[in-house]
């Protein structure tokens, strides 16, 4: 009976000792997290070594607690970044001008405490270096609509180009630029390059520097390229550098023709038919009055449904036009006149440009457009309900100001239209130079002369010095030479009205 109580005093000790330390002890600490990875070594060789851009996973334990990230390192441990994510790829870096590396991608647990994996997993990856490359992007014919690849132009030149590395884009370094000669300092254009455009610095001069705009950007580089021939065929060439100083081979663009600018004076033939006609009767009339120097620009010129003259994209013409300080205009499709100036003689004006546009307008152009906006024109004027308007041989046309001549058509214009001046603002004001000539025709009636708005010739003035910088036409002025008075209305508008 005795060792029986021994025993159960003994046991109530042990209990009351073991309560004793739950409450009154500290807890057991949980042990740093384990962190783990497929391999810890990939043996390859030679050519069968890895890209730069490789791929890991991973996992970690928690005993007695849980993990709630990890850090992974590439650089030898000396940066962590912390990811959620038990697998990534990383973009592995290889030292400038080296061809291979062996790496460590280092990953550590973090359990809920914030302990880190003391010894973390580790896997090394033999990489190779893989070269980038490069390559120019061109405009395609699309449902009709021909390409912009400018195989003439003036000293603006824009290009779109495509880098590529297989060990990842962001390997990209920089991209090399060269103007016909590749042996020349190669000019550094930043990795993110898309697009350049290049506008020379002297466009009058034999051969030039270039300003350097990237990606769209109105705003050049700090520096700017040497090289660009004028009256000459230049070869653009490009390569990219990755970021172990590997490099691309050289790419050309195709040979294109810089024309230098010779002239304050450009025409611009918009014509598609008849158009070595009509620039002739421009040229031989401008020479008549002593304007014999200008530049020539062939707008809607297409070979292999491509625009051999027009720039890739409208601020590229709008720098081009800008080059000069006056133009005169001549077309014969006025959706493609007026929307084309519309976005692209924005510069030309802001510099104190001076525009003659000539355009026949007919009956296919939406009066609703809004591309008039520019024009000294408010509101084409419609013909009435089941009539269109036209111009009969021998019609005359007369002036608003009778010191000026009076001029008659040579044959039919099938439609013709009428418009309305607009307004006088604070800053521009406008009128009508020439109304009349204009016939209504409905069928089964005789054709009878319109008397309502009539003017077919117009300017845009600026208020603060009463000087013209914008005169436009509704009719074609090649068809209006029957008083062979022409040579006088050129020396109205241009020299006097224009100051040519």
């Amino acid at each position: 009976m005795t060792k029986r109580i021994i025993l159960i005093l003994l046991f109530a000790v042990l209990v009351i000792g073991a309560c004793k330390k739950g409450f009154d002890g500290e807890r057991n600490a949980i042990a740093a997290p384990e962190t783990f990875m497929a391999v810890d070594t990939i043996y390859r060789a030679g050519e069968n070594r890895l890209t730069t851009l490789v791929d890991a996973n991973w996992w970690g334990n928690s005993i007695g607690g849980f993990i709630v990230g990890y850090e992974v390192s590439t650089d030898n441990m000396l940066t962590w970044q912390f990811t959620k994510s038990q697998d990534s790829s990383f973009l592995l870096k290889i030292p400038p001008g080296m061809d291979t590396a062996d790496i460590v991608v280092y990953v550590r647990a973090i359990d809920n405490l914030g302990q880190r994996d003391l010894s973390p997993a580790s896997t090394l990856y033999p990489i190779k270096n893989s070269k980038p490359s490069v390559k120019f992007i061109f405009s395609q014919s699309l449902g009709g609509i021909p390409s912009q690849n400018p195989v003439v132009v003036f000293p603006v030149l824009k290009y779109s180009v495509m880098g590529d590395d297989p060990d990842g884009i962001d390997d990209i370094k920089e991209y090399h630029l060269f103007l016909n000669d590749t042996n020349a300092t190669p000019f550094i254009l930043p990795a993110n390059t898309t697009s350049f455009l290049l506008q020379s610095l002297n466009p009058q001069g034999a051969n030039s520097s270039c300003k350097v705009y990237v990606n769209g950007s109105n705003n050049s580089l700090n520096t700017s390229i040497s090289g660009l021939l004028h009256d000459a065929s230049n070869l653009i060439y490009i390569r990219t550098i990755d970021k172990a100083l590997s490099k691309s081979a050289f790419v050309p663009a195709p040979a294109i023709w810089v024309k230098k600018v010779s002239s304050e004076v450009l025409l611009v033939n918009a014509y598609s038919s008849n158009k070595i006609f009509v620039q002739n009767f421009y040229t031989n009339n401008l020479k008549n009055i002593g304007i014999t120097g200008f530049d020539t620009l062939q707008a809607t010129e297409i070979v292999n449904s491509n625009y051999t003259q027009l720039q890739p994209d409208y601020q590229t013409q709008n720098k081009t036009f800008a080059l000069f300080k006056k133009i005169i205009w001549f077309g014969d499709d006025a959706t493609f006149s007026f929307s084309f100036g519309q976005r692209t003689t924005g510069d030309f004006f802001n510099n104190g440009g001076k525009l003659f546009l000539s355009v026949a307008i007919n009956s296919s152009f939406d009066p609703l457009s809004n591309f008039l906006d520019w024009t000294p024109i408010k509101n084409l004027v419609n013909p009435p309900g089941g009539s269109v308007f036209r111009v009969n041989t021998n019609a005359v046309v007369n002036p608003t100001n009778s010191t000026w001549p009076s001029i008659k058509s040579t044959g039919i214009i099938a439609s013709a239209r009428p418009f309305e001046v607009p307004q006088n603002t604070a800053t521009a004001g406008y009128d009508s130079l020439y109304w009349g000539g204009i016939i209504e025709s409905k069928t089964g009636q005789s054709p009878t002369l319109w008397t309502g708005l009539s003017t077919v010739l117009a300017k845009r003035y600026n208020v603060a010095d009463q000087k013209t910088n914008f005169v436009v036409s509704s009719i074609p002025l090649e068809k209006f030479n029957g008083n062979n008075n022409i040579d006088t209305l050129f020396q109205k508008v241009f020299k006097i009205e224009l100051g040519f």
